[in-house]
């Protein structure tokens, strides 16, 4: 395959022709056409409406996890447009399409407002559920009837969330507990789990970000970061174009041509699931080949010099200190606890007690010395003297050994990063690849450092205004190594946390079927969608009631006849959503929400990893989402509904306690436990707690956002003294492989262990290895600004935009790969696996799209609820080929999904 640089053809001139052919076809497809606007679209518009009539009131958007400040105008009770804020960096006065169609899912009236209870007991989609409008009242004594139910029986209920709308009563609903129903979280597919894992690990925040501002050279991996999605996109997307337009070069690995990669200097073509190889061959080249590596920062800031077992591949210890890591001390000649050694040697072959050792750069060098590019072009078909190219410029662009004065403070100069996202996590040894690549960052010592990679909120040494000292922190360090540990995310203000305490102290014993002790680096709890259909094979007993909130579990992981299956396995599931959408097929109770644009979330913008990045030019921000204009029907949120359904019970105190610690409630605003707990008391608590000094609800409705400049060495927190290495070789993965071998043997259950390893590998998907000719294209999907993450097509303006679009609701397919196939632009195809698995859509050929792949957009697409008319049939859903329920598929480390899969191509007669 030949090197493929950004062409000075845009997709959208390369497609249009095409996509003009197909729209007639797709048109067919469809089904339905948008709804008819409605007189409150048409008030909606805000045409003719001076801008300084009726009132402008803030909030923040909810229509991603990006939550960009927002302005909502309202003029005699309607709101008629929405804006960004000019007040908050979070969009700095900008917002996307998504966010400005926020006022169709306001007056969208397919919206429910009022619970309903299914009356028809035949279930599926497609089946009338046969809705009944019931009271509040009769809907809360439903849950608690089935809760009691429950009870009795010992068993916990399920709960299916998205993160999109982030509400974060769910984590606090432990008063459940109190009745032996503590929730298990199935989350969906599209957290990127092992993200979280591997930065915490490596920066001491559950997310992590380059210093977009100061970098000069990007390589982002399976994300368009900065771009077009990712957490902060708002925010960074200003900062970004300004450094790129300063001269930053970005090059984008990505099968698809997606909005990064398109505006990307370089876009490389990758068979999906092979970044591991092109990341270790670079690691090679960059140590063993071009010497280019930060020696400094591998000996004083890594466990790069760590004594290693030749032997057990272990970290030889000093029982005598503490279990401490030994480093050997050149000033002494003989071995010495790493916080004692003078003068740590980074390689080398030693003895120690008569073991040989050697230490562990030195293994790391050994270890990578394998991946050539030439294997990796093999594996990746990225050619190798691309990868030669790039790895040169990498290590050249890093400025090793420089240095910067930042506001007095002198910090490493280090503008080269790598970036990875969820594109890497969803495949078997997900974890594992994106510790390959993140390793480069390691290597060239850019952790911490101007222009390098840093974490979302590593440190907050001066707490959120003037004079406050309750909301500070910094990470601490695991003693035995001097690693750091993370911060946990949280929305209060983090808390420390220890991945190494963890697997030294934790039970590997399962408490529940989402197996979660099996997996001590996991933040997902995915495997609990094969536990509940196949609870003999893992020998645990499955749930019978599910609540389902803001999701659709039928499209939110993979094959959706397995994801029905699932649904199917409750006796009872509840929902609430502020649609009826594929899955409430399966509820037997729906209740419903506000839109975002009518109700009270407590801290949608802090300092919490999915919102707010880390680079210097970012102010910590405080805000909260407020009602713009008044719930239809009083509907109430969430909180308000959960208020009522603990008051019910009996359980306000235990509710209020569960709440006071979520959001670290300052004693002067805690919940008393006696009052009715009611979202806009726990929004206006949560807002004064952290933004001090009585700035409340009212002032925020004033005011909008809080915030507060990050100081140098909050950031560089390395260069400002910071204590603490981040690991090159990860020994603890030894120790918890030890232990749950241990425990899975003790159950007499399946697992997989072998991707706990002290060194990242490159290993094939479960399809890579599959070799038949007639299956040879994988499925991938991609997403951009107007679809990340949100209520999507349903929303009249979203789906406009996609219909006006060249590729959107089409699949897209290589010029040379259709061109061998017979197909053309506008033709109708069919997708199915070896499963016998089918979708089928409308080709769309271009340049665009590796040629082993076969691209459409990703999201809730395909829908068939006839309560959701805009939506319904829009787009090809590719993820119904994964196929779901077989443990080889899985991740055992972090609970990804493998989505290689591979799949057949045919045009449709």
């Amino acid at each position: 395959m030949t090197e493929q640089s950004k062409s000075t053809l845009s997709r959208r001139a390369f497609v249009a022709g095409g996509a003009t052919a197909a729209a007639a076809v797709t048109a067919g497809l469809a089904g339905c056409a948008a709804a008819p606007a409605t007189e409150d679209d048409l008030a909606a518009t805000g045409a003719g409406i001076a801008p300084d009539a009726g009132e402008w009131l803030p909030s923040q958007c909810n229509m991603c996890f990006n939550a960009c400040s927002i302005l909502g105008h309202v003029v005699d009770g309607k709101l008629v447009e929405i804006k960004g804020d000019d007040r908050s960096p979070a969009g700095w006065g900008h917002l996307c399409g998504k966010g400005t169609a926020g006022i169709m899912q306001l007056y969208d009236e397919s919206r429910i407002t009022k619970p309903l209870r299914r009356t028809n007991p035949e279930k599926g989609v497609g089946i009338d559920p046969g809705w009944e409008e019931i009271s509040w009242d009769e809907a809360y004594d439903l849950i608690l009837e089935k809760l009691e139910e429950q009870k009795e029986k010992g068993n916990p209920i399920i709960v299916f969330a998205l993160i999109t709308s982030l509400i974060s009563w769910i984590d606090a609903m432990n008063w459940l507990g109190s009745n032996g129903n503590i929730p298990v979280p199935f989350k969906a597919d599209i957290c990127g789990a092992p993200t979280h894992t591997i930065t915490g690990l490596l920066t001491g925040s559950g997310n992590a970000t380059p210093d977009y501002g100061n970098c000069k050279y990007l390589m982002q991996f399976g994300t368009q970061a900065g771009v077009a999605t990712r957490h902060g996109m708002g925010i960074t997307a200003k900062i970004f174009a300004e450094s790129r337009k300063n001269g930053c070069k970005l090059v984008n690995f990505d099968p698809h041509m997606s909005g990064a990669a398109e505006k990307a200097d370089e876009w490389i073509p990758i068979r999906p699931g092979t970044d591991a190889a092109v990341a270790l061959a670079m690691a090679n080249l960059l140590v063993n080949e071009y010497g280019i590596y930060d020696e400094e920062f591998l000996t004083n800031r890594t466990n790069g010099p760590s004594l290693v077992d030749v032997e057990t591949r272990r970290v030889v210890r000093a029982a005598d200190s503490g279990n401490k890591a030994l480093y050997w001390d050149e000033a002494t000649g003989a071995p010495a606890a790493y916080d004692v050694a003078q003068k740590p040697a980074l390689e080398g072959s030693f003895e120690v007690d008569g073991r040989p050792c050697k230490t562990a750069f030195s293994i790391f060098k050994e270890h990578v010395a394998t991946y050539t590019p030439e294997y990796a072009e093999q594996i990746s078909t990225v050619p190798a003297d691309t990868i030669r190219r790039l790895a040169r410029e990498f290590g050249e662009a890093a400025c090793i050994g420089q240095t910067v004065e930042v506001d007095g403070l002198t910090v490493p100069y280090r503008p080269a990063a790598v970036d990875i996202f969820s594109g890497i996590a969803r495949h078997k040894h997900g974890f594992v690849s994106q510790w390959a690549l993140l390793q480069l960052n390691t290597l060239i010592g850019n952790t911490f450092a101007r222009g390098g990679y840093l974490g979302y909120y590593t440190k907050n040494a001066y707490g959120f205004y003037e004079g406050d000292t309750d909301h500070t922190w910094e990470f601490d360090v695991w003693e035995e190594d001097g690693l750091i540990n993370d911060l946990a995310m949280a929305h209060g203000y983090p808390a420390n946390q220890s991945h190494y305490q963890k697997v030294r102290e934790m039970s590997y014993t399962p408490t529940t079927e989402a197996l979660e002790e099996l997996q001590p680096l996991t933040m997902d709890q995915h495997f609990g969608y094969i536990a509940q259909v196949q609870p003999d094979v893992y020998k645990t007993k499955p749930s019978e009631v599910a609540f389902c909130v803001a999701s659709n579990p039928l499209k939110n992981w993979c094959n959706h006849d397995y994801q029905a299956k699932v649904l199917e396995s409750f006796d009872w599931i509840f929902g609430m959503d502020i649609y009826l959408n594929d899955s409430s097929y399966y509820y037997d109770l729906i209740i419903p929400e506000p839109c975002y644009l009518e109700r009270f979330d407590p801290l949608p913008l802090s300092f919490n990893n999915h919102r707010v990045p880390g680079c210097p030019e970012v102010p910590y921000i405080v805000a909260g989402r407020m009602p713009i204009v008044p719930a239809k029907d009083d509907c109430p949120s969430a909180l308000d509904t959960f208020g009522a359904l603990a008051a019910k019970a009996g359980k306000t105190a235990e509710y209020s306690g569960a709440l006071n610690d979520y959001y670290r409630l300052a004693d002067e605003y805690k919940l008393d436990g006696t009052e009715q707990i009611t979202a806009e008391r726990v929004c206006d608590a949560a807002l004064k707690s952290l933004a001090g000094e009585g700035r409340g609800v009212e002032w925020f409705r004033e005011n909008g956002v809080l915030t507060r400049d990050r100081k140098a060495d909050e950031v560089y927190v390395f260069a400002a003294g910071q204590p603490g290495r981040i690991p090159l070789y990860f020994d603890f993965m030894l120790e918890a492989k030890e232990k749950v071998e241990a425990e899975v043997a003790r159950l007499g259950i399946p697992w997989e262990t072998d991707d706990y390893m002290p060194l990242p590998e490159w290993k094939p998907c479960v399809d890579h290895e599959v070799e038949d000719p007639d299956f040879d294209l994988f499925p991938v999907y991609w997403t951009n600004a107007i679809n990340t993450d949100t209520w999507q097509v349903q929303n009249a303006w979203i789906n406009e935009i996609n219909e006006l679009d060249d590729c959107t609701y089409f699949l897209e397919v290589n010029a040379q790969t259709a061109a061998a196939k017979g197909i053309a632009s506008g033709d109708k195809v069919r997708l199915s696996n070896r499963e016998g698995d089918i979708v089928e859509g409308v080709a769309v050929v271009t340049e665009f799209v590796h040629p082993e792949c076969v691209a459409s957009v990703g999201g809730h697409l395909g829908a068939q609820s006839a309560f959701q008319p805009v939506g319904r049939t829009k787009g090809t859903a590719v993820n119904h080929l994964v196929p779901a329920g077989d443990p080889a598929r899985m991740d055992h480390l972090c609970s990804g999904v493998d989505q290689c899969v591979r799949c057949k191509l045919e045009k449709i007669a």
